[in-house]
């Protein structure tokens, strides 16, 4: 019992310290959209900024619905929630880009992801 309670911690501490090392703010999938040409066309790239593999990506998507197919490999909505690349890792520096027609901006925002970092 002893052994599992010093593995438990030392699983903890190096838990702890690499959360300070790598900041959940800093290593995360970044969102950038801005409007194309043409009328209400939306433009994100979902973008891995980081070092790190990222992966299993989940984005808010409540209330999300486009005017036009986006591919499920890039985006599939499962009800309030966007599995984006199907769950794939995203490799360091690696973006991914689709297109939806929605009147605004639609606000998606990270709320899970994976991370390993060498």
């Amino acid at each position: 019992m002893a052994t599992i309670m010093k593995q438990l911690c030392i699983l903890i501490l190096i838990s702890i310290m690499c959360k300070d090392i790598y900041g959940d703010e800093d290593y995360q999938l970044t969102i950038h959209q801005e409007p194309t040409s043409t009328a209400k066309e939306w433009s994100v790239t979902l973008e891995n900024p980081t070092p790190c593999v990222i992966w299993n990506v989940k984005l808010d998507c409540k209330g999300f619905q486009s005017g036009t197919h986006i591919d499920p490999k890039i985006i599939l909505k499962q009800g309030d929630l966007c599995i984006v690349n199907g769950g794939q890792r995203i490799n360091p520096h690696d973006s991914l880009h689709f297109l939806y027609i929605l009147e605004q901006q639609f606000p998606f925002k990270l709320v899970d992801q994976s991370i390993a970092c060498p």
